[in-house]
């Protein structure tokens, strides 16, 4: 039978239920914060906790306060995470692949343990701004061996169960385009599910998608995340589509951020989806809330992960889309890219 290793083992792929493929339980962002500003009122807001009294400002300038960009408290996993559950939610995979992105193995088998929430831990690496000067210097082979020694041995007794991958910018670095080739090269070898984040802004997939496939990864294990920004480009999407990737329109619930990774409406992503149900793709769809901020949480007025069963899904019924259409895009979709 079909299943995924999560931290507290393997979940047979019926069991799923309601799942979030693209969060982050706990994440540090930092690395993407600009350098420590010069201007003294900057730098004050720079170095303060977030809080009701600031939120404006981080509304704003996202980057601006380092402590928006670490999710860190066990506390408000707990509760963000259980109140998922009360709606419904059964499973979240974390998204952050590495010790330089915040994953946090106890923490994660915690949330789990306190909330009845299957958790997914991943493993690889992201772009390369997280990435450590050793990361930068890796072979191929080397990476692919720490990877593949996860999944056999796990960390601190916590296997993962996803890949994780990434670019910050157009697919030309080459510690970027190792890690791709890495993760691919486990991929064939364990059979998960790989998430990647590519360039977002331009229709370079199909690059990405010919990496992994010359180190022999399975594409109908690919799931391309991130593709709100170019869900306007139908017929592109179809395409990666057809070579058997999944599209995940992932960042819903952020839309209020100023910033442009954040300022579609989820109506508009919604449209993205009922566009490539149009084009027959129902069963290659993904949606998820990508929550990585502090402020894209309730308790600073955003979304969390309740957000998908609360408001996403009425939505997606209220646009046309029906139940059994919602039901593969939240519960069958993510189950099938995720078991093996």
């Amino acid at each position: 039978m079909p299943s995924v290793m999560c931290v507290r083992g393997v979940v047979a792929e019926s069991n799923l239920g309601l799942v979030l493929p693209h969060e982050h339980l706990f994440v540090d962002l930092s690395c993407y914060c600009p350098a420590e500003p010069q201007d003294s009122e900057e730098r004050f807001l720079y170095d303060q906790r977030v809080c009701w009294g600031n939120r404006g400002r981080v509304v704003d300038n996202p980057w601006g306060i380092v402590d928006n960009t670490r999710l860190d408290s066990l506390e408000s996993a707990l509760e963000e995470a259980g109140l998922f559950a009360t709606l419904g939610g059964k499973t979240i995979a974390d998204l952050s692949p590495c010790p330089a992105m915040g994953r946090n193995p106890s923490g994660l088998l915690r949330v789990s343990e306190g909330t009845g929430v299957n958790v997914i831990m991943s493993a690889g690496r992201y772009t390369l701004p997280s990435m450590t000067e050793e990361d930068r210097r890796l072979s191929v082979a080397d990476l692919e061996l720490l990877f593949l020694g996860e999944f056999i041995n796990g960390v601190d007794g916590i296997r993962p169960g996803l890949l994780k991958t990434g670019f910050v910018s157009k697919i030309d670095d080459e510690a970027e385009v190792r890690s791709l080739r890495a993760v691919a090269r486990v991929q064939a070898k364990v059979g998960c599910a790989v998430s990647v984040h590519p360039y977002i802004w331009e229709p370079r997939s199909h690059r990405i998608l010919d990496i992994m496939e010359e180190e022999g990864c399975d594409l109908r294990r690919v799931i391309l995340c991130h593709q709100d920004y170019l869900g306007s480009n139908g017929g592109y999407l179809d395409s990666l589509i057809k070579r058997g990737a999944y599209v995940e329109f992932d960042t819903f619930g952020s839309g209020w951020i100023n910033d442009p990774m954040w300022q579609q409406t989820d109506q508009e992503k919604i449209g993205f989806l009922v566009k490539q149900v149009g084009y027959r793709n129902t069963e290659h769809l993904l949606v998820s809330g990508d929550m990585c901020l502090k402020i894209m949480f309730p308790r600073w007025g955003g979304a969390g992960y309740a957000h998908i069963p609360q408001r996403v899904v009425p939505a997606m019924k209220a646009a046309g889309l029906g139940d059994d259409m919602v039901c593969a895009i939240t519960v069958e979709n993510p189950a099938r890219v995720l078991s093996h």
